[in-house]
């Protein structure tokens, strides 16, 4: 997440995505032999789990919560409260939702698919690919794709924020975003860029030949059987069944939102290549695997980009005080591999290990939250596994509601109404 999280657009707070991946394993002495992803947790384990489940909604005051846990030890999967504060309609299993920045994870995978293919190399500087990049001769892919780039986040530009209600063109956009000067020379330091996505997205359809929706799809989505995961090209790319989500900058990370605060319609376009996709939980437990081993990627490009990840810490605790990493397109927390993302109306992440062969994943349809998504993902693995994971927390510190979205936090700027239509209600 490059700690970045919550990205205020209009009002709107876009919460950015983490990504680092870890070839070594700190599971040492940690048992996954026993039961099947098919059964039940055993029951003080789903107790736990399930007690989580309830501090997390009640703590939060979010309208609904998805959670899954697919792990040699049982699986757990839940719908908890309502998918519309209009209709109380209850919230299921199988609703789609908006995976935010997680959307990062599959527009780094089709770079790095790309890389294994000889079409684009990790050291290209932008300005191969993209020109009018501010450094773009200095910034290569590599640092966009981990956020060492230096480049600015962009997304909160007047231009771009008063365009999501309406859409963005890529090339609007791309335009709005190269005009905020970078924020530290390329290399220097790890700063999430939203900015640097959408160029990784630009890079995919040039040198790819075809749109970014396409490519997802044909080089992710279909492969994986992924069949309700999309980019969308127009619209919110939410189909039935799906979840409302709520928070339109106003709500408070400990306070309910009302139906007045439904985020749904929000277009997607202005979030493109770094936020704008949809899938549902089955999709991204399925998509989590596949990430976080490299199953679409070729040995040696994987091995490069869980290569050396970086430490970073996100302003106002969105991660918790945990230990996370981020490589070439992903987070790592505790031999944990995946992404993260939050914008109006959800949060979620979901996050995979190929040692301990366990998916967890969490979906707020609320945002912001005190406690967030991905140190609720670290409190139901200690639940599963213990605490020796190597979080660099413990499961209370895990829960304590630290996100305040506060002034000051890159992406969780000073709350302020939504821009004219943003409230619009699918």
């Amino acid at each position: 997440m490059g700690r970045h999280k919550g990205r205020s657009l209009g009002g709107l707070i876009l919460l950015g995505v983490l990504a680092v991946s870890a070839c070594q394993s700190p599971h040492a002495g940690i048992a996954v032999s026993g039961g099947s992803d098919s059964g039940a947790l055993d029951a003080p384990t789903e107790a736990k789990v399930k007690q989580i489940v309830r501090r997390f909604k009640d703590t939060n005051r979010t309208p609904g919560v998805l959670v899954g846990i697919w792990s040699p030890k049982g699986t757990f999967v839940s719908a908890t409260g309502v998918a519309d504060l209009t209709t109380g309609a209850p919230l299921r299993t199988d609703m789609q939702f908006k995976i935010a920045s997680q959307t990062k994870t599959f527009t780094a995978n089709l770079v790095l698919q790309l890389v294994g293919e000889g079409k684009v190399a990790l050291e290209d500087h932008i300005s191969k690919w993209v020109p009018g990049v501010p450094n773009g001769d200095r910034i290569t892919i590599r640092q966009l794709l981990n956020h060492t780039s230096g480049l600015a986040d962009g997304f909160t530009s007047p231009t771009v924020q008063g365009k999501i209600p309406t859409g963005c063109t890529v090339a609007e956009l791309l335009s709005a975003e190269a005009k905020f000067p970078p924020v530290a020379a390329p290399g220097a330091k790890w700063s999430y860029s939203n900015y640097g996505y959408n160029l990784l997205g630009r890079v995919v359809e040039l040198a790819g030949g075809q749109d970014l929706s396409t490519a997802v799809q044909q080089r992710i989505t279909r492969p994986l059987g992924l069949h309700r995961t999309l980019l969308p090209t127009s619209g919110n790319g939410l189909t039935t069944p799906f979840t409302h989500g709520y928070g339109l900058g106003d709500v408070g990370p400990t306070q309910a939102p009302t139906a007045a605060d439904d985020a749904t319609a929000i277009p997607a376009s202005c979030l493109w290549a770094h936020g704008a996709m949809v899938s549902t939980l089955s999709d991204m437990r399925l998509w989590s695997r596949a990430l976080a081993t490299g199953a679409l990627l070729k040995p040696a490009v994987w091995a490069e980009a869980t290569k050396n990840p970086i430490p970073f810490v996100f302003t106002g605790n969105y991660n918790g005080p945990g230990k996370w990493r981020y490589g070439l397109g992903f987070v790592e927390s505790g031999g944990f591999i995946g992404g993260e993302g939050s914008f109006a109306g959800y949060e979620s992440t979901t996050m995979y290990s190929p040692t301990l062969r366990t998916a967890i994943e969490v979906v707020s349809t609320k945002n912001p939250n005190a406690i967030t998504p991905p140190p609720a993902f670290q409190a139901l693995a200690m639940a599963v596994y213990g605490t020796g994971l190597g979080f660099g927390l413990t499961p209370e510190q895990a829960l304590a509601p630290t996100f305040t979205g506060a002034a000051g936090v890159p992406d969780a700027r000073p709350k302020q109404k939504a821009p004219p239509g943003a409230r619009g209600h699918r």
